[in-house]
């Protein structure tokens, strides 16, 4: 693999996107955009799961109608907000002091666990078991050309349970609530809510992911055809043009795919790597010059 290019990709400014062979090539690639994804529709049941609140006082305190109601806003206003998160998923590249000046990578073996592109777990379960395609983005190409979504962006917190069970929004406080008045609360659960879109239990940890996020509005839609059908209101994508900056694809994809892929590579005028999966390790290769 091109030394220069390994220089190039190990950056701040690069991150990577895992996906099935299939969607890169119809859509991501065909389209230039990436679909953001409802957060309330993850895998993952911590993220996924609707939480159960219920607003606690101390005992013998009096409830006025206007404090029930209050209330029961702050409950809506909780649902409302962590239901409209959107997000778009990627991996960043292990960045250590000692590497990141440019040109110091002078060899790819020995140093693959530096790059967002070299996960196997990442290749099994995003990239349809290692059969699919990660891209590497520049981020900041893709924040600069999406101002108009108002994107919340971060990197993913890992946390062990009992932290996470500290940092996301528990049940409502009742007496804070007749202390600090509605809006107060209201700002602060906000922001309770808001860190917790970017919280991950400690076991995903090696994935280093890096989080693109938007709150829905359907005037960031896009419209979408889908079984001769036009789709309003739903769809929000992610302007991806001109913001690649190579593709990997498994040796296991098929000879079809990878010429479509070639294809999409020489009309960027970006780099295609194969990725040679061995018994003891892999090796990454440019498939322009190894292409059969």
């Amino acid at each position: 693999m091109n030394i220069d290019l390994l220089n190039d990709l190990y950056d701040n400014d690069i991150i990577y996107h895992y996906t099935n062979a299939s969607t890169a090539i119809d859509f991501i690639l065909y389209n230039n955009q990436l679909k953001f994804n409802e957060s309330r529709k993850s895998n993952d049941p911590i993220e996924s799961s609707n939480p159960q609140r219920s607003t606690v006082y101390s005992i013998n305190q009096e409830l006025s109608k206007e404090i029930m109601i209050n209330a029961n806003e702050l409950d809506s206003f909780a649902y409302k907000l962590e239901k409209s998160f959107y997000q778009v998923c990627f991996c960043q590249n292990n960045m250590f002091e000692y590497y990141e000046n440019k040109n110091s990578i002078n060899s790819f073996k020995g140093n693959e666990e530096l790059f967002g592109f070299t996960k196997p777990r990442m290749w099994d379960q995003y990239a349809d078991k290692y059969t699919g395609v990660c891209i590497a983005f520049s981020k900041e190409k893709i924040l600069s050309k999406n101002k108009s979504l108002k994107l919340i962006e971060k990197n993913i917190e890992y946390l062990p349970f009992n932290e996470l069970s500290l940092q996301k929004l528990g049940n409502f406080q009742g007496d804070y609530l007749i202390q600090v008045g509605k809006d107060v609360y209201e700002k602060k659960i906000n922001e309770i809510i808001l860190k917790s879109f970017f919280l991950k239990h400690i076991d995903y940890s090696g994935e280093n992911e890096y989080r693109i996020g938007t709150l829905y509005n359907k005037e960031k839609c896009a419209v979408e055809k889908i079984k001769d059908k036009f789709i309003f209101d739903s769809t929000i994508m992610l302007d991806i043009s001109k913001c690649i900056k190579s593709i990997f694809i498994s040796s296991y994809a098929n000879n079809k795919q990878k010429k479509d892929l070639h294809k999409y590579s020489k009309k960027m005028n970006i780099p295609l790597i194969e990725i040679f999966w061995n018994h003891n390790s892999f090796e990454a290769r440019d498939y322009k010059e190894y292409k059969l």
